[in-house]
Parts: structure tokens; C-alpha cells; sequence
């Protein structure tokens, strides 16, 4: 097959035989054609079956670790068992990802902003006594925490499940995948001490927001929730960036 002339060799890069292997297997996983807990195949049948050399079988077996498809047990009865699919993988990718891209709190921020609202909008229409059920069990959690590094969970939960119960599968898994970054977020800021303009006072404020939307999604009215949490994200937004906004999203996660 002849390549044009418009494309420099240059700009091609052809996939290593170890992305090749793990693309393999990563699709299989998806597919659910590898169970969790499952076995890969030995060493000694993957160098067989795909005609390559040890290493190259190592770094495909690295990489599908490292994206936590599988986990590696070593010894005479290890090998790679094929993890069940959740929201840590994902949470985990997003992470590395946003920090090997040099990715900001700032930027992140702005991401949710952009999402969160229409999303308020999407639960409100399509599943408001669901989605309003999820969100006043967090609700309630966000209330019982004691320390900020419980209350920095059970608020970055808050805005997970909101994507969540949009009904939108890409907003939950968006949801999932950020919720570690916010997590992270918010524990910098709280150990960063007071953030400007923020009181005990404007903490309850919060609160009450969250439990307003709540109870406009419950009533199932989609614009208000869009606008409410628009609203919400905007007024947040320079307290919980003030200190932290240009901080890169690798240096919350040392």
C-alpha cells in the first residue's frame, strides 16, 4: 500500500508489538471475554501465540498492570489475574494522565463547571426521585463528617454522583474519573489552612445549596437545576481555587 505523499514517515509511528499485546487483551477484557479473576495465559504461550520475545510479553503485561486490568502475582502459583472493572481503574488512568499532561487544579475546575451544570439538568429530567435518593444519601454523609479529609471525600462524592445520576454513561464515567482529582483538591485546600472568604458561615451556605438542588431535581425541574448548580460552581470556584488553582494536578497527588 502506497502511503501519500502529504504524510511525512515521519508522523506514522507503528505500535509496538508489546501495545499490540495489550490492546489484545484490553479489548478482550472490555468485552468480557476474560473474566475477572481469570488467568492470562503463561509466559512461555503468550511468546508462542504472538512469535515475540520475552521482554516484549513483559511490557505488555507492565502495561495492562499499570492501567490495572490486571494485577501480578509472583510466585508458583501467580501470574496475571484479570481484575473486575471499576472505578479505580479509571479514577487511576484520569489521574495519570492529567499528570503526565501537566494538567492544573484550574483547569480542572473549569472542566466541571462546563459539565456539572447540564448534568444537574440531565438527572432532573430523566431520573429525578433516583438521582434525588443517591444524592441525599451523600447528602447526609457530607453532614456527618467530622475531618476535613472526610468531608473533602464525602464532598468530592457529591459532584461524583450528581454525573453519575444524569442517566449519561460517559458523564458517570467522566464523573469517576475526575472524583479522585477533586478529592485530592479539596484536602490541599483544607491543608493549606482557612481559604479566603470562607466561614463556617459560607460552609453551611454550601450545604444548603447542595440540599437545594437536591430538592429541585426531585421536583424534576431541569433548567432550575442547570442554573442552580451553575450558580453553585461559580460562587465555589474562587474559594477552592484561591490557594491551589495553579497548582499542577501531579503535585496534589505527592
Amino acid at each position: 500500500m502506497k502511503m501519500s505523499s502529504s504524510i511525512s514517515a515521519k508522523t506514522v509511528r507503528v505500535p509496538k508489538a508489546a501495545e499490540l499485546i495489550a490492546a489484545h487483551f484490553r479489548e478482550a477484557i472490555i468485552r468480557g471475554q476474560i473474566a475477572a479473576g481469570e488467568r492470562l495465559p503463561q509466559e512461555a504461550s503468550l511468546i508462542a501465540q504472538f512469535e515475540v520475545s520475552r521482554p516484549t510479553v513483559r511490557e505488555a503485561i507492565r502495561i495492562l498492570e499499570v492501567e490495572g486490568l490486571i494485577t501480578v502475582v509472583r510466585g508458583a502459583n501467580g501470574g496475571a489475574r484479570v481484575n473486575a472493572l471499576n472505578g479505580e481503574a479509571v479514577t487511576r488512568a484520569a489521574g495519570l494522565a492529567l499528570q503526565a499532561l501537566g494538567a492544573t487544579i484550574e483547569e480542572i475546575y473549569a472542566a466541571r463547571t462546563l459539565i456539572e451544570p447540564p448534568s444537574a439538568r440531565l438527572a432532573a429530567e430523566s431520573r429525578p426521585r433516583e438521582a434525588a435518593e443517591a444524592l441525599w444519601v451523600q447528602y447526609k454523609a457530607e453532614r456527618e463528617a467530622t475531618t476535613d479529609a472526610e468531608r473533602a471525600r464525602s464532598i468530592a462524592m457529591f459532584h461524583s454522583v450528581l454525573l453519575a445520576q444524569s442517566g449519561n454513561v460517559a458523564l458517570m464515567v467522566v464523573g469517576q474519573a475526575l472524583y479522585g482529582v477533586t478529592e485530592r483538591h479539596i484536602e490541599v485546600s483544607y491543608r493549606h489552612g482557612p481559604v479566603p472568604g470562607q466561614s463556617a458561615k459560607s460552609i453551611e451556605a454550601g450545604y444548603r445549596s447542595h440540599a437545594r438542588l437536591i430538592e429541585i431535581i426531585e421536583a424534576g425541574n431541569g433548567p432550575e437545576a442547570e442554573e442552580h448548580w451553575h450558580r453553585h460552581m461559580t460562587t465555589a470556584g474562587p474559594f477552592w481555587l484561591s490557594k491551589v488553582g495553579k497548582t499542577a494536578v501531579v503535585d496534589v497527588f505527592h
